[in-house]
């Protein structure tokens, strides 16, 4: 009721009750107490004392408001509707079963103790003695409690009394003096029993706020290092499930926010359809309800929302196995704390996956724009050349061109309709490595033949430009797919030109280093910032050139992603001529270090 009502529930542990309360109040600048008047007897208030006088005779300027309640079992906790506190010493988890295993070894301690000491009675003396039978009431007070210390010291007296107080064998007292330490036996009982039952106490206190913060802990450990959202409901439920000893089902909205089993503690699932009901209910209220609640509380189990600030994420469902103290406030401030967790744990996860579909849309949108823009670009321009050369070609029915110039105009449409397949083989090839579709097809490739395919296959590209290759001889050859290395170098020798001088040399080396070939293509031109060196093989990345450069970014992406899947290396930097070096190297096998092609002419 104090929760609903927008009250803070705070739990204290203390030996003083009225000592805890007050000093609460005085932290917070309390002005108003308002405590109920326990149904204790006359007797237990005269033993015990009263915590509501205790509490306004110390109050110091606090008023105190008394509300008397009903008729209530002696023993009960006392309550506050602005604080709560409990008795944990006196309620029913706490007492202890009677045994007679105390009784029966303080009746062994006193006759061995006896039997010990009356053969040398005399030289002890009873001074000693007296204190020899405090020993058995001091262990009672450390292992049973105050009541078999109490129990323990009785038995003291009597013994004492009747086997080595005179007149021996009788309970008679012929020394009043002796009366005194009979007192002192009970009053050493009662203060070491009182003492042992408030350090068991406190002992008991900190195992459990060490349990629950472990617990707590062990949690927030657990989904804090993982990003999956099985993993993170598998984490919850078997953390509470073994934390409070119940079975536990979590229960989130699919796409059509409609409640499903995501995750249980693997004991028999107690949902059904009147559970399922009252979990659907707390869903869309976002308030708990089921068993120990005034909201559907003839259901099997306790349903709390998984609330954060984006909404309801899911129910946590729990069907305590104990039959007693399962709604303990202490255990349900506990759930609350771990459903508080797990609510973060599954929005944070939901988040991430947005932020990831939001990064996808970016990625897409940015393709699409790259695309657009080559587009406009690498097609319309040798597609315009095209169409002019044909259109010339056509309308020469007079022969007006001369052969050299069909051959010129015949050269254009070639170029052209190169340059195309270029732009539309390098979206087809980043669309395959993208999509994991990419499959190689390896076979002894001789890099040297490669990189002359490459240099065919460029043709006029290549035709005013000093190019220099330098190959050492007896090459091994390197298992790959020599179509897609032969497609990295045409990559590289065109982006060697792209970003260089016209007139200036293009630089292409194929060496052995140790267990890998080793292929550079250098040009001379302007250097790359260090800070862009590892960016040039990114999607769309482009260097800002003077240089009129065209191409969609793409070329030096898809080379990274053809050396990677044949298991090597490429990156980029700048050469001593002031141009850039752009470096990939291919893994040999045992069995190619001894192959070597059967020529190795000069390109």
């Amino acid at each position: 009721m104090a929760k609903t009502l927008g009250a803070e529930i705070i739990g204290l542990t203390g030996d003083d009750i009225a000592e805890e309360i007050l000093e609460l109040a005085n932290k917070r600048n309390v002005s108003q107490i308002i405590i109920g008047k326990p149904e204790h007897t006359r007797f237990w208030t005269i033993v015990h004392g009263s915590v509501v006088d205790r509490v306004i005779r110390r109050s110091q300027g606090i008023s105190i408001h008394v509300i008397p309640g009903s008729q209530q079992e002696a023993g009960q906790s006392q309550k506050s509707a602005a604080v709560k506190v409990k008795d944990k010493g006196i309620g029913p988890q706490q007492r202890r079963t009677l045994s007679v295993i105390p009784y029966l070894a303080s009746i062994f301690m006193m006759i061995s103790l006896s039997l010990l000491i009356t053969p040398i009675s005399s030289f002890l003396g009873p001074a000693n003695i007296s204190m020899l039978f405090l020993l058995p009431v001091l262990i009672s007070a450390a292992r049973w409690g105050r009541f078999y210390a109490v129990v323990t010291a009785a038995m003291g007296v009597i013994t004492f009394d009747f086997f080595f107080v005179a007149p021996v064998f009788t309970f008679t007292v012929a020394d009043v003096r002796y009366l005194l330490s009979f007192m002192i036996f009970m009053l050493v009982g009662i203060i070491t029993g009182t003492l042992s039952a408030r350090l068991k106490k406190q002992i008991n206190y900190s195992r459990q706020r060490e349990s629950r913060v472990s617990a707590l802990y062990a949690l927030s450990r657990d989904i804090a290092a993982v990003d999956k959202l099985d993993a993170v409901l598998e984490s919850i439920a078997s953390n509470v499930a073994g934390t409070l000893e119940g079975q536990v089902v979590l229960l989130l909205p699919n796409e059509n926010t409609k409640l499903i089993l995501q995750k249980d503690s693997g004991a028999n699932n107690f949902l059904n359809e009147s559970e399922f009901a009252v979990a659907t209910w707390v869903f869309e209220k976002g308030q708990k309800a089921g068993k120990g609640t005034e909201t559907l509380g003839a259901a099997a189990a306790l349903y709390l929302p998984l609330s954060t600030e984006q909404g309801v994420q899911g129910v946590l469902g729990i069907c305590f196995n104990e039959s007693e103290a399962q709604f303990d406030p202490e255990r349900i401030r506990l759930l609350e704390a771990f459903v508080g967790l797990a609510a973060m744990a599954i929005n944070r996860i939901k988040l991430a996956e947005q932020a990831r579909q939001a990064l996808t849309l970016v990625e897409s949108e940015r393709l699409r724009t790259a695309l657009f823009n080559s587009l406009s670009h690498d097609l319309r321009t040798p597609l315009s050349s095209i169409i002019g050369a044909v259109t010339g070609l056509l309308e020469d029915r007079n022969l007006v061109y001369s052969p050299e110039a069909r051959t010129d105009l015949l050269q254009i449409i070639l170029n052209g309709a190169e340059r195309m397949n270029r732009f539309v083989g390098n979206l087809l090839d980043m669309a395959r490595l993208e999509s994991g579709m990419l499959k190689l097809k390896k076979d002894w490739c001789d890099l040297q033949d490669n990189i002359g395919v490459a240099v065919n296959r460029l043709g006029e590209s290549l035709t005013n430009r000093p190019l220099d290759i330098q190959v050492q001889p007896n090459l091994p050859l390197v298992q790959a797919d020599c179509i897609l290395i032969e497609q990295v170098l045409i990559n590289l020798l065109d982006n060697a030109l792209k970003y260089s001088e016209q007139g200036s040399k293009i630089v292409v080396t194929t060496q052995q280093r140790e267990n890998q070939l080793e292929t550079t293509v250098a040009n001379q031109g302007e250097g790359i910032p260090d800070t862009d060196l590892s960016k040039v093989f990114d999607k769309f990345y482009r260097l800002n050139s003077p240089l009129q450069v065209s191409g969609t970014g793409l070329g030096l992406a898809i080379c990274k992603g053809i050396i990677e899947a044949h298991g090597g290396k490429i990156w980029a930097n700048n050469n001593l001529l002031g141009g850039v070096t752009i470096t990939f190297t291919l893994p040999l096998s045992n069995q190619a270090m001894g192959r070597v092609p059967v020529m190795n002419e000069g390109v």
